[in-house]
C-alpha cells in the first residue's frame, strides 16, 4: 500500500477553483494518477494546504489531498505534485491512537411497503425524529420536512406559551450530553432549547455510529482518565449537492477526530486500507492516525 500527498503544480495553481470542495471532479482528477486501473484502488481526503503545511506559500484555499493506494500513483502528472511514501501500518492491539475522518455517516433502515433498506442521513435523521416526536406530543402536525416541522413548534410554543413537559424533555437531552455540561439550560427561551437539544441529537447520534463502526472495525473509542468523557469530537458538518445524479442527490460528510485503543490490529489496518463508511469516491473513509504519547 501506498500514501500519498497531492498537491497541484505552481504553474496551474488557478485549478484549485474548480478543484477544491468539488468531491466528484477531484476524483475523476486523482484517478488520472492510476492510469491503469479501470476501477478505482484509492481513498483520499481533501484539506487546505495551508492548514496542513505551516509553511505553504501557495494561493488561499489551495487544496491538498491525501491518499491511501494499492498501487503507487505516477509522479510525472502534469496537473499534481505527488509525494508518495509505502504505506505499512504495524499496529499492536492495546494500543492508542490519535486519529481524524472525515466519513458519509449514514443509517440503513427497512422501511414500510419497500423490499430492500434505505439509507438516510444519521444527522438529519436524528433530529427529524427527534422534532416529530416533539410536535406529536404538542399535538400538532408532524408532516413536512425538518424546517416545516422546527417552524410549526416554535410558532405554537409561543402561542401556547410554557410547556413544562417540553422544556423538561428538551433540558434533559442535552443535559444527557456531557459536552453541554455548560449550557444554561434553565434560562434558554423555546427557540434557543431547541437548537441546543438538536445539537445535542446530533452529537449522540454521531458518537453512535461512530461506535458502531469501531466495534466492527477492530478499535474502540477512548475515555479521558479526569472526567471519563469520551476522547471525541464530530464537527463540520456538511451537505454536498450532486446535481448530475438528480435534483435531490448529494451526500453529506463529517469531521471526526479524537482517540482509539485497537482491539484487533488485523481488522482495523484493514480499515485503514479500504476506508470507513459510504461517499469514498468523493473523498470520504480516509482515516489518518498516529500513536499517543
Amino acid at each position: 500500500m501506498y500514501f500519498s500527498r497531492i498537491r497541484i503544480r505552481p504553474d496551474v495553481r488557478d485549478l484549485h477553483l474548480l478543484v477544491s470542495g468539488n468531491g466528484y471532479g477531484a476524483h475523476q482528477l486523482l484517478w488520472k494518477l492510476f492510469p491503469g486501473d479501470e476501477k478505482r484502488s484509492f481513498i483520499f481526503r481533501e484539506e487546505v494546504a495551508r492548514e496542513q503545511m505551516p509553511f505553504h506559500k501557495g494561493v488561499k484555499g489551495e487544496p491538498v489531498f491525501y491518499l491511501v493506494s494499492g498501487s503507487q500513483p505516477i509522479s510525472d502528472h502534469p496537473i499534481f505534485a505527488v509525494e508518495s511514501k509505502t504505506y505499512a501500518p504495524k499496529l499492536a492491539n492495546g494500543e492508542c491512537l490519535a486519529f481524524r475522518l472525515r466519513a458519509n455517516p449514514t443509517i440503513a433502515r427497512k422501511e414500510e411497503g419497500k423490499k430492500n433498506s434505505s439509507r438516510h442521513d444519521v444527522v438529519m435523521d436524528a433530529q427529524y425524529h427527534l422534532l416529530r416526536e416533539i410536535a406529536a406530543d404538542m399535538s400538532i402536525s408532524t408532516l413536512g420536512d425538518k424546517s416545516k416541522i422546527k417552524k410549526n413548534i416554535i410558532e405554537a410554543w409561543l402561542q401556547i406559551g410554557n410547556s413544562p413537559l417540553i422544556e423538561e424533555r428538551l433540558q434533559g437531552i442535552i443535559a444527557a450530553n456531557d459536552r453541554y455540561a455548560e449550557v444554561p439550560i434553565t434560562s434558554l427561551k423555546p427557540f434557543e432549547l431547541l437548537d441546543w437539544a438538536l445539537k445535542a441529537q446530533m452529537d449522540k447520534a454521531l458518537e453512535t455510529w461512530f461506535a458502531g463502526k469501531c466495534e466492527r472495525l477492530g478499535c474502540a473509542m477512548v475515555r479521558d482518565d479526569l472526567k471519563r468523557r469520551l476522547k471525541f469530537q464530530a464537527e463540520g458538518y456538511q451537505w454536498h449537492a450532486l446535481p448530475r445524479k438528480g435534483k435531490d442527490a448529494g451526500f453529506s460528510s463529517v469531521d471526526f477526530e479524537g482517540e482509539i485503543e485497537v482491539m484487533d490490529a488485523e481488522l482495523f489496518t484493514k480499515a485503514l486500507f479500504d476506508g470507513i463508511g459510504p461517499a469514498k469516491g468523493f473523498g470520504c473513509g480516509l482515516t489518518s492516525s498516529f500513536p499517543q504519547k
